[in-house]
């Protein structure tokens, strides 16, 4: 009885009823609707305004009303303090409750000044028409087709290959439109492509995450199933693909990072124009790479391999998911087109790759692909053709591979030993200089020889072993008719 009674008393606000400052805790009727939080702060707040609109009040009067009897002037202080007290609360309390309104209102604004300004900056594209009426009927046309177009897209019932099929009806009509309407009769020729540049900047600017996340949740898996693929060939290098690209060259290395950092920036364009725009951008900068490493004529078959190369190391983000994008959005040129499927080449070549395409053997390239160690001097292309019968080029084969595996641990000897002589000579030299500083601290120490330059030591022993060589040399070039 009693746990009823208390419940009843403490528990007044219906079930589900928010807190009236929108803090995601329940509110309470004794609270005003506030949560017990919330009424603290807004109490607070109208508690020091009260305090200083009094303060300013009294002052007011006390400077500016005649005296008058003790009884009057407390009924008239009561009487004002309780007004004011009064009004402030309720003033807060509706300042809190309508704060949510407020923020949705500026941010309504925000928006509409946003979308203000790229409408300004996608009319740019018809800035060079010739003729209003031909620029008053675009921006008509594309007005009416954006406002239906973004209801659809804001319905999720509506399937995405509906939105792509009145796409493009509508491309194709507003082609057909200014090849035939006769107010585009002294327009130019590039008038098409503008056209189609304000377009996009128009819809996509409304409507970009609407339909890129429905194409990205459709490519999901294909999207995570490139990205492991790729990752997975981290290990591929150049020379397998028989790509003429050499990362050591002078300023080639700059221009590869340059390209992959293009093809990483594809996925966040909000236009298929500016999606294009960065596969064109990735191509001009392997062409410079191409350029740099052979300098010769740059075709496909130069190309294709060295943009495979890229998207192995760029790993770009929904790989799929653009390139679908693209293909329905899209309105490429001609070359952009070329590219755009050598990009979806690119991408099929990766998803398909097999050891032959490498020229390793298959057991070589189960080892990559599982990442365990294995001398990439073991990728002999030279000899990836079956030649079982002819044991004397089966035997240059195995001398090869022994020799690459020599050349490969001679290359580590060697990189052991400038690593060995930099240290080293690092520690020759802060001997030097703990020994000169404690010198000049301690004067009376008797000083002992510097430790000699691993430089010096090098040098002199290299010209020895010059001197060696020439008597070598001299020894076995003498006459022996001269002995």
């Amino acid at each position: 009885m009693l746990k009823s009674h208390f419940t009843s008393t403490v528990n007044t606000r219906p079930d589900g009823e928010l807190c009236r400052n929108a803090c995601g805790f329940y509110g309470n009727k004794i609270w005003d609707g506030f949560c017990s939080k919330c009424y603290r702060e807004v109490y607070q707040q109208a508690k020091q305004i009260q305090e200083a609109y009094d303060g300013i009040v009294n002052t007011s009067t006390s400077d500016s009303t005649p005296p008058s009897s003790p009884i009057s002037s407390n009924s008239n202080e009561k009487r004002r303090s309780n007004i004011s007290m009064r009004n402030p609360i309720r003033q807060m309390v509706h300042r809190a409750g309508s704060l949510r309104s407020t923020s949705n209102s500026v941010i309504s604004a925000l928006l509409n000044e946003q979308q203000t300004l790229e409408n300004e900056a996608a009319s740019k594209h018809l800035d060079l028409m010739t003729t209003d009426d031909a620029r008053i009927d675009i921006k008509s046309q594309v007005k009416t087709f954006a406002n239906n177009f973004q209801k659809k897209c804001s319905n999720k019932n509506i399937h995405i290959d509906t939105l792509i099929q009145d796409y493009g009806t509508f491309k194709d009509t507003i082609k057909k439109r200014i090849q035939t309407n006769s107010i585009y009769r002294d327009e130019s020729e590039d008038l098409i492509h503008r056209v189609r540049d304000y377009v996009e900047k128009i819809i996509f600017s409304k409507n970009y995450s609407l339909i890129y996340n429905r194409i990205a949740t459709e490519c999901e898996e294909q999207d995570l199933s490139i990205q492991n693929r790729i990752s997975s060939l981290h290990w591929v290098t150049p020379t397998m693909l028989d790509a003429v690209l050499n990362e050591n060259t002078s300023n080639v290395g700059e221009t590869l990072y340059k390209a992959i950092n293009a093809l990483i920036e594809l996925d966040s364009k909000t236009t298929p124009q500016g999606k294009i725009l960065s596969i064109m951008e990735c191509k001009l900068f392997i062409e410079e790479a191409l350029r740099t490493c052979s300098g010769i004529t740059i075709n496909a078959d130069c190309f294709l391999p060295a943009l495979i190369y890229v998207v192995l190391k760029a790993k770009p983000p929904r790989l799929h998911s653009n390139i679908e994008f693209l293909s329905q959005f899209s309105q490429p040129s001609g070359e952009q087109l070329y590219y755009l499927a050598n990009l979806d080449s690119a991408v099929r070549f990766i998803e398909l790759l097999q050891a032959e395409h490498l020229g390793l053997s298959a057991n070589d390239f189960s080892l990559y692909m599982r990442g365990e160690p294995i001398l990439p001097s073991r990728f002999v292309p030279l000899f990836d053709y079956p030649l079982e019968n002819n044991s004397s080029i089966e035997q240059l084969r195995k001398i090869t591979i022994d020799f690459s595996e020599i050349e490969h641990h001679c290359g580590k000897v060697d990189e052991n030993i400038q690593d060995f002589k930099k240290r080293l000579t690092q520690l020759v030299t802060d001997t030097n200089e703990l020994l000169n500083g404690s010198y000049k601290r301690y004067s009376y120490f008797e000083q002992i020889p510097q430790l000699a330059n691993i430089d010096t030591i090098d040098q002199s022993i290299t010209e020895k072993n010059q001197h060696l060589s020439e008597q070598q040399q001299e020894e076995t070039t003498t006459d022996p008719s001269d002995i």
